[in-house]
């Protein structure tokens, strides 16, 4: 038997082999963007309610996700937390002032370490590299600002900052444990799932035949805002690429029509693209660099009456 999870699926998926003994009956366990070491993201949602999968208010978001013991397993498990010239990790402590539950955070804890004790034996992570990601967090007044940059061992000195990517919600070392051998692919955690790239990766593990060469040399990146006002026009970032490269399309989630297809181009330096959505609903903006498959994300159109304070999501 291979297993084949996505994200949070991959934990369920280790504790069935290494705590319940399935590994008697498991192969392989493929996982897809899993945070093995947890996620900074996570102290974001619970501390304000920013960053969820879909735009949703922030404090009813808050009070949900405060009992819930789900996002406490996906809370960051390394050295995260910036303090002045030092890093360290999330406390239980730490999870109270930010309106958490500290005895969900220790058990959460808890279970953390039982998993990653356990090495990378006999799991085949993918990986989702090359988007702008939630790395390290600094704490004040009970709220966890994130940021895109890890902290590493300085050389007789102080953390370095180091931007080391992931896939937009899970850091690109926090996806796979000590031991195991991943796969990387540039795409964004909600998409990572269900590109040709990924079915390539589970297909070869079941069969053991090699992926070859990659599909695509470009590795784009995508900065998306979560809600914008219907009919005003807003700007998406793109990265790692030319505007004679990428192709931009943005199409209504519900009827899959392609609403726009706007041109990439610089502008002060950055390249960028503005999109117009029409009216009110869910658009998925994909770039397309030639190779991989698309970088693809999700923004809700909103009346304008409706709109609220924008919170920004980044896929690079």
């Amino acid at each position: 038997m291979v297993l084949v999870a996505h994200s949070m699926g991959g934990l369920v998926a280790r504790w069935f082999t290494e705590q319940l003994h399935g590994d008697g009956e498991t192969r392989y366990t493929v996982t897809l963007g899993t945070p093995f070491y947890g996620s900074a993201k996570a102290a974001v949602i619970l501390s304000t309610g920013r960053g969820g999968p879909l735009p949703l208010p922030r404090a009813r978001l808050r009070r949900l996700v405060a009992g819930m013991p789900g996002l406490y397993a996906l809370l960051p498990a390394y050295r995260c937390v910036e303090e002045g010239p030092a890093a360290r990790p999330l406390t239980a402590d730490d999870v109270a002032r930010l309106g958490g539950d500290a005895d969900l955070a220790k058990a959460a804890m808890a279970m953390q370490a039982v998993l990653r004790a356990d090495g990378g034996r006999g799991l085949r992570p993918l990986v989702g590299v090359e988007q702008p990601t939630v790395q390290s967090i600094v704490l004040a007044d009970g709220v966890a600002e994130g940021r895109e940059y890890t902290l590493l061992p300085g050389d007789d000195g102080p953390p370095r900052r180091v931007d080391r990517g992931g896939d937009g919600t899970v850091y690109r070392d926090a996806a796979a444990p000590v031991g195991a051998e991943p796969v990387y692919l540039p795409q964004t955690h909600t998409a990572i799932a269900k590109t040709r790239e990924a079915v390539a990766h589970v297909r070869s593990v079941l069969t053991e035949n090699p992926l070859g060469p990659p599909l695509g040399e470009t590795a784009i990146g995508l900065t998306l805002p979560d809600v914008v006002t219907a009919g005003a026009p807003f700007e998406i970032g793109i990265t790692g690429t030319d505007p004679a490269v990428v192709t931009c399309r943005v199409l209504d989630v519900g009827s899959e029509r392609q609403v726009d297809r706007p041109a990439a181009g610089r502008r002060d330096g950055r390249l960028s693209a503005t999109v117009t959505l029409p009216e009110p609903g869910v658009y998925r903006v994909e770039l397309d660099g030639g190779g991989a498959s698309p970088v693809s994300d999700l923004v809700m159109a909103v009346p304008a009456d409706d709109r609220d304070e924008p919170a920004s999501r980044a896929h690079r």
